[in-house]
């Protein structure tokens, strides 16, 4: 009889840092409209001072109308933010929060927006433009998403799913970073910031609006590998799985290495670390069983 082990990379689990109004839910404004006050919580970001709310603006849309610039709605809620650049100017701008959590040592920040590539339409009336009015919004001039340390970018995303979006559709911005015990920003607060980077247009492709909506930040350990350890002691292999505390990790197995049908063993809430257990199959000598732990949550 046999038994094998693989060793995973294990993800443990995040906290998430509280963030205000992170899916523009504070603004109240009416179905299918627009509006265009900073939202609630956020401060604007406008490094060369375009922003006039007029030709170039920043605010809140509520796409909940059928058919108009997002089909499919917001992502989370009903609102989402609009960061408009239709002027002449080359410069970015944005939004920005600064947060009251601060950069810790020896932590995994995890970071997801949804970015949205807003259709041409027309406002509908009692809108803040006074309804009626068409908007030619066809390409998409890019996005950045920054995480800040007091006044310094730790880690930034650059546009990574920009040409990905579908014209009236959002998408899931995701990435990460680590810091260990020297990063020179340690204690700072952290911010957030989303950025309509105004990628040169044409007539037919103006490339105006991003729009972005349930922004979130999380913190937890940076990783370590789930390690699994067994014994053969009799026809039932005993297993010992080591890994984070607070994280659920899925211990599978297949029959040989070359076989891609893992199945579930047990999934498992990791309270303790080494977690003790038994395969209740035992192990024969016409069969191998070889392990891995994966994390779930």
């Amino acid at each position: 009889m046999a038994a094998g082990l693989l060793v995973a990379r294990a993800e443990p689990l995040a906290q998430p840092i509280p963030i205000a109004n992170a899916g523009f839910e504070s603004n109240s404004i009416a179905p299918g409209t627009f509006a265009l006050p900073t939202p609630q919580g956020w401060s604007r970001y406008d490094p060369s001072f375009i922003i006039n709310n007029n030709d170039n603006a920043v605010g809140v849309i509520r796409p909940d109308v059928p058919q108009l610039f997002f089909p499919g709605g917001a992502p989370e809620g009903v609102n989402a933010a609009l960061v408009f650049l239709a002027g002449p100017q080359t410069a970015v701008a944005g939004l920005q929060q600064t947060l009251t959590a601060t950069l810790q040592a020896n932590t995994r920040y995890r970071c997801s927006v949804q970015v949205g590539n807003i259709a041409s339409g027309t406002s509908l009336p009692g809108s803040a433009d006074g309804g009626n009015v068409y908007y030619d919004l066809d390409g998409f001039p890019g996005y950045r998403i920054d995480v800040l340390a007091g006044t310094n970018v730790v880690a930034s995303d650059n546009n990574s799913i920009g040409a990905t979006i579908p014209e009236g559709e959002f998408r899931q911005a995701r990435f990460y970073f680590d810091t260990d015990n020297t990063h020179p920003q340690l204690g700072q607060l952290l911010g957030i910031r989303v950025v309509n980077l105004k990628f040169p247009a044409t007539p037919g492709v103006p490339n105006i609006e991003v729009d972005f909506d349930d922004v979130r930040l999380s913190a937890g350990p940076v990783p370590v590998a789930a390690q699994l350890s067994i014994t053969l002691d009799g026809p039932q292999p005993r297993i010992a799985l080591t890994g984070t505390t607070g994280a659920t990790y899925g211990v599978e197995f297949t029959p040989t290495l070359a076989s891609t049908n893992w199945t579930t063993l047990t999934n498992i809430i990791l309270t303790a670390s080494p977690y003790l257990f038994a395969d209740s199959q035992p192990v024969t000598s016409r069969f191998s069983r070889y392990y891995r732990a994966v994390i779930l949550e």
